[in-house]
């Protein structure tokens, strides 16, 4: 059972193992496709702005239109917006993510290091 918050009833191990399962699912390249998703994503919206909670929100919305495709970016981000609210995106932060998830989806990011997905 997934639990949400601190009613998460699931054992360490299982913890863990859904972790996994999400990162392979969200960055099947691994750690550097992480990174070079946030690289990107960092350029899009300018190196001086901290986008440490932007990278939340891309995380979220790539997740869920990976479980649910028949969502659309729009209808995606949306339903991610009301569930995190850790922050109000603007329209450059939305174009931002539109973009970088665009060009994640293409598999910019991931073709060199596919198989170093653990």
């Amino acid at each position: 059972m997934m639990g949400k918050g601190w009613l998460d009833f699931r054992s360490g191990a299982r913890r863990e193992k859904d972790y996994w399962e999400f990162n392979r699912r969200v960055f099947s390249g691994g750690l550097p496709h992480r990174g070079k998703v946030r690289a990107r994503l960092q350029e899009i919206l300018g190196r001086k702005e901290d986008i440490t909670y932007v990278f939340l929100y891309y995380i979220a919305l790539k997740d869920l239109l990976i479980r649910e495709p028949e969502l659309t970016f729009e209808q995606g981000l949306n339903q991610v917006c009301r569930e995190i609210r850790v922050m109000k995106l603007d329209s450059r932060m939305r174009e931002g993510i539109r973009q970088v998830m665009e060009e994640d989806m293409a598999g910019k990011f991931n073709e060199e290091n596919h198989n170093d997905a653990e």
